[in-house]
C-alpha cells in the first residue's frame, strides 16, 4: 500500500515509540539474564504489581477492540494476549531495572547491554512490522464471513 510522504511530527512520534519500545525490551532482556543468573529474588514481592498491569491492559484492549464491532471471540482473546503480553514485558522489564540497579557492573560492564539492546531494536522492528502487516498473514478476522478474493479464486 503506497502512502504519502512522512511529516517531522510523525517521524518525532515514531521515534519515540521506537525508543520506548526499544528501552522496554531491553530491560526484558536484561530481566532474563537476571534470573537465569538467579540474581534477581523477591521475584514474588513484585507480582502483584504485575498482575495489575495485566489486569489494566486486559480491560483497555477489551474495550477498544470491542469499539471496533470484533465479534466476542476476538475480543476476548485479544484482551488475554495483550495482557500476558503486557505481563510478561512489564515483568523481565521490572526484573531488569532491578537486576541493573543491583549489579551495574554485570550489566553495563561489558558489551552484553548493546547487544540486548541491538536486539530489542530488532523485536521492535519485528513487531512493527507484525502489527502493521498481521492482516496480509493471518487474514482480517473483522472481516468474518466476508469473501477473500483468493478463497473465491479456489471456490469455482
Amino acid at each position: 500500500m503506497a502512502r504519502g510522504p512522512v511529516s517531522g511530527r510523525r517521524w518525532i512520534r515514531a521515534g519515540g515509540v521506537v525508543l520506548s519500545f526499544t528501552a522496554v525490551l531491553t530491560a526484558a532482556f536484561v530481566g532474563i539474564l537476571g534470573l537465569l543468573r538467579g540474581s534477581v529474588t523477591d521475584t514474588g514481592s513484585r507480582l502483584p504489581l504485575y498482575t495489575l498491569v495485566f489486569a489494566v491492559t486486559f480491560v483497555a484492549a477489551i474495550y477498544l477492540f470491542s469499539r471496533y464491532d470484533a465479534d466476542a471471540r476476538t475480543v476476548l482473546f485479544s484482551g488475554l494476549g495483550f495482557g500476558a503480553v503486557a505481563f510478561v514485558l512489564f515483568g523481565l522489564g521490572a526484573e531488569g531495572v532491578v537486576y541493573a540497579v543491583r549489579s551495574p557492573a554485570a550489566v553495563f560492564g561489558s558489551h552484553l547491554v548493546i547487544y540486548f539492546l541491538s536486539a530489542g531494536m530488532i523485536v521492535t522492528g519485528v513487531g512493527f512490522w507484525l502489527v502493521t502487516h498481521w492482516r496480509e498473514l493471518i487474514g482480517d478476522p473483522f472481516l468474518a464471513g466476508s469473501e477473500s478474493p483468493e478463497r473465491s479464486k479456489s471456490s469455482e
